[in-house]
């Protein structure tokens, strides 16, 4: 009596396990369709993972993005020259600065910061010469620290 009992609640388990797949597989994604018709789309459409070893240029503006964004020059409140050996910039949280490095000239709005930032400005200006290694430090908000 004791197997039956055993092999009654794994019957059990196994039920209720079925169903909620099936239920997952009737389930709406965001998209509006099912689960499975979903997954069935995302199989079809080709892949758009980079190949090994680059760099995805989406990749790297999404991640300029969270520091802010390009600017028209005209709102810039300073402007730096971008030298060679050149390590580090100090810029304040909210403001626009243009960076001038062998005849090019680009200008990028800081967005506000917490607690304050850092980031290689060949991130946010990859095709500024000189950029890539240049540290820009963001500092904190007076937004948000009431400074």
């Amino acid at each position: 009596m004791k197997i039956n009992k055993s092999v009654a609640a794994a019957l059990a388990l196994s039920a209720l396990s079925i169903s909620s797949a099936w239920s997952t597989d009737k389930s709406k994604t965001n998209a509006g369709d099912d689960v499975a018709q979903h997954a069935q789309r995302q199989a079809a459409e080709p892949s758009t993972t980079p190949a090994a070893g680059q760099v995805s240029a989406t990749r790297v503006a999404s991640q300029a993005a969270i520091f802010g964004s390009p600017a028209p020059a005209g709102t810039a409140t300073r402007t730096v020259a971008v030298i060679p050996g050149m390590n580090f910039v100090n810029v304040a949280s909210g403001d626009s600065v243009t960076f001038r490095s062998e005849g090019q000239e680009a200008t990028w709005k800081f967005a506000e910061s917490i607690r304050g930032a850092t980031v290689d400005l060949g991130v946010l200006l990859p095709d500024m010469p000189n950029a890539r290694g240049v540290r820009v430090y963001i500092e904190r908000s007076h937004l948000f620290t009431g400074g």
